[in-house]
């Protein structure tokens, strides 16, 4: 089958052919879970849990860049607003995002400099337009956004523009998987990969933890029928108790990915240990600065001292993020927590999971 252009992707009937072959082929119980915020939004928007067999149960994963930031690292990014003669940037999702006691947005509206930008380099301008004032970007995502962030870097480092630096939360992928796989009582029968991230890591980036884990694990794509050859491939090769990793998004995603970028981000960072909502510590899945750029380092430069307060009493966002319960289950969800008056960050971010549970299924 071969699909090169958009109304392909979204075909009726080649959709409702693949359900067919999945009803025919699926025969056990399956929980399938989808590792991207941009799935699961587009799973709920073209209605796709609705057409699978009831043996099939998709789970939304930590695939959204603001779900899994720490409650930690939302709070060290509000107290960098708090320093007087200092603009901190960010993309829109984070500014409603509840910290312990505030979050951006009540900070600007309290009178501090927040400014919500489009591109990191947005925030480079803003620096090399206010050279007297320290800017801060808060630096969040997965391998999609880190080699853009480290772009950036070189580019403030070639400009020698000095007041320029990140608080970097980035993360990576594979290492999530891993986690996931022995976290206790998770039960996962099969990973739909996040298309955007393999552009970059490409197919070999998973390989490690497939090889380890052996689980059915297949790259998809964001359109209906991506998503449904992508379950297709999923539910054949758990049925045939054959595990393998498969691409369904070969007209974006190489074996090896993108090797620019990947040189780009092996420039600027280095792994490190990172935290994640609700998982906790996974060994070498951040990404810190390397020394020879530790100068673009906010916590470097700002005297922060942030209280490790732990997630807010209550909100299930990391059991959520990692497929122990559904938003429904959460006892916040529509009660105390709402996208007017959010508690955790899946009911706040755009790709949140308890977010799109509200939008589409009321």
């Amino acid at each position: 089958m071969s699909i090169k252009h958009v109304h392909e992707y979204r075909d009726g009937e080649l959709a409702r052919q693949i359900t067919g072959a999945i009803k025919k082929i699926a025969t056990h119980d399956m929980r399938l879970m989808e590792v991207c915020g941009t799935h699961t939004m587009s799973i709920f928007r073209h209605g796709i849990r609705s057409v699978l067999p009831r043996q099939i149960t998709l789970l939304s994963g930590p695939g959204c860049p603001v779900c899994v930031t720490s409650q930690r690292d939302i709070d060290c990014f509000i107290a960098l607003a708090s320093f007087e003669n200092t603009i901190v940037t960010t993309f829109g999702d984070l500014m409603r995002v509840p910290g312990t006691v505030s979050s951006l947005q009540q900070e600007k509206a309290k009178g501090c400099d927040v400014r919500i930008v489009y591109s990191v380099f947005d925030a480079v301008e803003i620096a090399a337009q206010n050279p007297d004032r320290e800017v801060v970007f808060c630096a969040v995502g997965f391998e999609t956004t880190t080699p853009t962030v480290a772009a950036s870097i070189l580019m403030a480092d070639q400009r020698h523009i000095s007041n320029f630096s990140i608080h970097s939360a980035h993360k990576t992928t594979p290492a999530a998987l891993g986690a996931l796989m022995e976290t206790p009582g998770v039960k996962i029968d099969g990973f739909l990969l996040p298309g955007h991230v393999s552009v970059i890591t490409g197919t070999s980036g998973y390989k490690e933890v497939f090889e380890r884990y052996r689980v059915p694990s297949v790259i998809a794509g964001f359109e209906p029928v991506d998503i449904l050859t992508a379950v297709l491939m999923l539910a054949r090769q758990y049925e045939s108790k054959a595990p393998a990793l498969e691409n369904a998004y070969a007209r974006a995603v190489a074996e090896e990915g993108n090797m620019k970028a990947k040189e780009i981000m092996a420039r600027v960072f280095e792994p490190c240990d990172a935290t994640w909502r609700g998982i906790g510590v996974i060994p070498q899945s951040g990404m810190a600065l390397k020394p020879a750029f530790s100068s673009f380092d906010a916590l470097g430069r700002f005297d922060l001292k942030v209280v490790d307060s732990g997630e807010p009493k209550g909100c299930a966002c990391g059991e959520i993020l990692m497929g122990l319960r559904t938003p429904e289950s959460c006892p916040l969800y529509k009660r105390s927590c709402t996208p007017a008056h959010p508690v955790g960050p899946c009911m706040v971010s755009s790709e949140g999971s308890c977010a799109a549970f509200y939008r589409y299924q009321g």
